[in-house]
């Protein structure tokens, strides 16, 4: 599910940018609990650790849920919950690895760019522009306060910036441009930026992977 999408990514990036521009918003609400507040190990609610952070039963669940009302609808029947309910934990546990990743980087978001990064939401527009009352109904509904949801946009984009740096950091080499030109493809251009798009993406899973095995995991699967 998750996976299939980010691997089909890889293989066409420009395929699935419309469906993840449709779940951004969702997925950036639900992320706003788990946006540091998760990192008091006393508490019995924790359902995984990562290093000295944690994410709490209450944060998987909200997360879950939004995610999984929006990939029911689109795989149907190959929608398999027990597998979801895996790959959402991992997908919040790569959030913390990447947020702390981007801390060591010594990354920041100025006020400008979170300003311009709320006003370019499609979630949050009527007509083509940002309209506060449908920013405020939706933090609303998601009894979220606007400082604690941009705060955790805050961190939603300086984990960009950490992923752009490693995908900016693969580059096509004079032999993959030579393969792709031998091809002879109608549209080379295009196909160069398929195929250094393709480079960049492996290379950032690769990096995550790394981030994974370098760190302290602990999930509480039972609880999944």
């Amino acid at each position: 599910m998750i996976r299939l999408i980010r691997e089909k990514a890889i293989e066409n990036p420009w395929l699935f940018r419309g469906i993840m521009g449709f779940l951004a918003i969702s997925f950036a609400i639900s992320l706003a609990y788990v946006g540091g507040d998760g990192n008091n190990k006393e508490h019995d609610n924790v359902i995984a650790e990562i290093d000295q952070d944690t994410i709490s039963i209450e944060e998987y669940r909200r997360v879950y849920k939004n995610m999984a009302r929006f990939y029911r609808q689109i795989l149907k029947d190959q929608f398999d919950e027990k597998k979801f309910r895996k790959q959402v934990i991992d997908l919040l546990v790569e959030q913390k690895l990447w947020i702390h990743e981007a801390k060591r980087l010594n990354l920041r978001v100025t006020d400008s760019e979170l300003r311009d990064s709320l006003l370019e939401m499609p979630g949050f527009q009527k007509n083509g522009q940002f309209n506060t009352d449908i920013y405020r109904r939706a933090l609303v509904a998601e009894h979220l306060s606007p400082e604690k949801f941009e705060r955790q946009q805050r961190e939603e984009l300086v984990v960009k910036k950490a992923k752009t740096l490693i995908r900016q950091s693969s580059a096509l080499t004079p032999s993959e441009t030579a393969d792709i030109e031998r091809l002879n493809p109608a549209d080379m251009n295009k196909e160069r930026e398929n195929s250094l798009a393709q480079k960049q993406e492996k290379a950032l899973r690769a990096y995550t992977v790394s981030l994974k095995e370098k760190a302290v995991i602990f999930i509480k699967e039972e609880l999944l």
